[in-house]
């Protein structure tokens, strides 16, 4: 197989493309043992070589470091690999490893997620966090509703909790500071009935259900 480009990729590292498409990261010191060349044919068995007896190893190890360290989705597993510039098929094959032994659960993780944050962050926060981290939507969607089926309590406390945080009384604040707390809110992802519901109705200085909502729109649409 042509070997289109050895590039660089890090000081110690370069990145071999094929002309089949295929592109992998060694250490040069390896590049240099297997006789890689830029313009020049590397052996089918060559590469079988680097794939199954060098690749493979390494992608399994570094799924396990990774995990040693922490808790991690299988996406954000797949996403480090392809940065190190591991294979599409070694990285199935090192997930697929992990997952064997039990050593990733996206389910247990949204689970353990959701226990730490929900009385800290909004549902629809945690729901966009866990989708950052690689949790597909329905393991999101079931999880969520799971663990929220007493949501407006656990909303409620997350609110407060943010306003303990942020040194603030919602019971003795006045209007401006509500209304800002408000505000902070919307862009947390807390909806107008949860929001409404969590503040004061009876003080002078509450915001109205009005005003309320206007910013949880604003909020909403930015």
């Amino acid at each position: 197989m042509l070997v289109r480009e050895v590039k660089k990729k890090t000081d110690r590292k370069v990145m071999v493309l094929l002309e089949d498409g295929l592109s992998f990261a060694l250490y040069r010191r390896e590049a240099d043992q297997f006789g890689i060349r830029e313009g020049e044919d590397l052996p089918a068995e060559i590469i079988d070589r680097i794939i199954d007896d060098l690749l493979v190893k390494r992608s399994r190890l570094r799924c396990m470091n990774l995990l040693k360290a922490s808790d991690r989705t299988t996406g954000q597993l797949k996403e480090t690999l392809k940065r190190d510039g591991y294979p599409e098929g070694v990285i199935r094959q090192a997930l697929e490893y992990v997952a064997s032994f039990h050593y990733t659960d996206d389910t247990r993780y949204a689970q353990n997620y959701v226990r730490l944050m929900s009385g800290k962050k909004s549902r629809r926060q945690i729901a966009y966090e866990l989708g950052k981290k690689g949790v597909d939507r329905d393991t999101i969607r079931a999880v969520l509703s799971d663990a929220y089926e007493d949501a407006p309590a656990r909303e409620e406390e997350a609110i407060w909790a943010l306003a303990r945080k942020r040194g603030l009384d919602p019971e003795k604040a006045d209007r401006a500071e509500l209304e800002r707390f408000c505000r902070y809110l919307t862009g947390k992802g807390f909806d107008f009935s949860t929001i409404r519901s969590a503040l004061p109705d009876s003080s002078g200085g509450c915001a109205s259900a009005q005003t309320v909502h206007g910013l949880w729109e604003r909020g909403r649409e930015s």
